[in-house]
């Protein structure tokens, strides 16, 4: 499995669920009065249990943030994403008076697959998303996006992000099919992984006018700023 080691997106995914554990251990005072089950000793368990996940599948893999491969998949990916969000905004200006367009652009370039869980740190959700929006692209629809305002340099900009992820391709495929750790450890990171999520999605309604502590609860910014 050298391709895994070689881009070690799981490890961004277990550090980053780590990250807002901790954040959310901090403020759990504060956050109680949302859950009942939202208490110190949750938010304790909660930390504890990821850190042994961390030492049972991860301790041997930790400095993989380091690698240059890594780095040049991290940058890629945060470019790709922030263009598709800027095109998505851009369209719904545009386009609010056309939801039929709307809603079949959004469908055919892959927005209403992948969106939702690529804004929210699923790597494997971008790496689909780029791919799909760069199959499916026509010149026509290029145009017709163009001539409401957007400029074609955007399309141009998410294109390069989707060619240059390509030569990560194996790396995901392998994502998909197996992984370094064995199933326990697999399940074990996907439940920390759906946990974290919900305790995002609450605190982020919670902090919504506090723009510094939704980001800290934001799984994707957490993730880019490892």
């Amino acid at each position: 499995m050298e391709t895994l080691i070689a881009c070690p997106t799981s490890t961004a995914t277990i550090l980053a669920c780590q990250q807002i554990a901790k954040t959310f251990k901090e403020n759990i005072y504060e956050l109680s009065i949302l859950r009942k089950e939202w208490d110190p000793e949750y938010a304790t368990s909660l930390n504890v249990w990821i850190e042994d996940t961390i030492e049972k599948h991860y301790a041997d893999s930790l400095d993989v943030l380091e690698d240059e491969r890594y780095r040049e998949w991290h940058k890629i990916m945060v470019e790709g994403l922030q263009h598709l969000k800027v095109l998505r905004a851009s369209m719904k200006v545009d386009f609010k008076k056309d939801k039929e367009f709307l809603r079949d652009f959004f469908s055919k370039m892959g927005y209403t697959d992948y969106f939702s869980d690529a804004k929210n740190g699923d790597h494997i959700s971008l790496f689909k998303f780029l791919k799909t929006f760069a199959s499916n692209l026509d010149e026509a629809t290029r145009q017709k996006v163009t001539e409401k305002g957007t400029l074609d340099s955007w399309f141009d900009k998410i294109l390069a992000c989707a060619n240059k992820v390509s030569k990560f391709e194996d790396c995901f495929v392998a994502l998909e099919s197996e992984a370094k750790i064995n199933n326990y450890g697999k399940n074990e990171v996907a439940q920390i992984y759906e946990t974290t999520q919900d305790i995002c999605r609450i605190a982020i309604a919670y902090y919504q006018f506090d723009p510094k502590m939704r980001c800290k609860f934001s799984y994707y910014k957490v993730m880019v700023n490892l």
